[in-house]
C-alpha cells in the first residue's frame, strides 16, 4: 500500500517536499536563535540540501532534555542522543509545513 502512495505522489515531488520541509525547519531553528540573547541551538545536519536527507539533528546548547520531553508531551516524534542532540525527521508523505511551524512554536514557548 505504501508503494501505491509513493507512486501516486511521484518520487520527484516527495524529494522536493522533503528538501523544502528540511529547509523550512532549519530556517525556523535559525529564527529561534536570532530571537534569543545567545545561541541555544546548533544545527549539526549539513545545510546543503544535496548533503542531507529529511532527518535534522540539532545540538541543544541549553535545556536540551527539557525541550525534548516537552516536544514528546506535545505529540512530536523526536529522538534523543547524548549528550544533547535532538533528532527529528520531517517526512514528506506524512508531515506538513504546519507541523514544522508548530515544532518551532513549542520550543519558542518553552524559552
Amino acid at each position: 500500500a505504501s508503494l501505491d502512495l509513493f507512486e501516486e505522489a511521484g518520487f520527484e515531488n516527495i524529494i522536493a517536499k522533503g528538501k523544502q520541509l528540511s529547509a523550512c525547519l532549519i530556517f525556523i531553528l535559525d529564527d529561534i536563535n536570532a530571537s534569543t540573547s545567545k545561541k541555544i541551538i546548533e544545527t549539526i545536519t549539513p545545510r546543503n540540501e544535496n548533503e542531507n536527507g529529511c532527518q535534522v539533528s540539532i545540538l541543544m546548547l541549553e535545556k536540551g532534555k527539557e525541550i525534548f520531553e516537552l516536544l514528546k508531551k506535545n505529540g512530536v516524534t523526536v529522538d534523543w542522543r547524548e549528550p544533547n542532540v535532538i533528532r527529528l525527521a520531517p517526512v514528506p508523505l506524512y508531515n506538513t509545513f504546519v507541523d514544522i511551524f508548530r515544532f518551532g512554536e513549542i520550543i519558542k514557548n518553552m524559552l
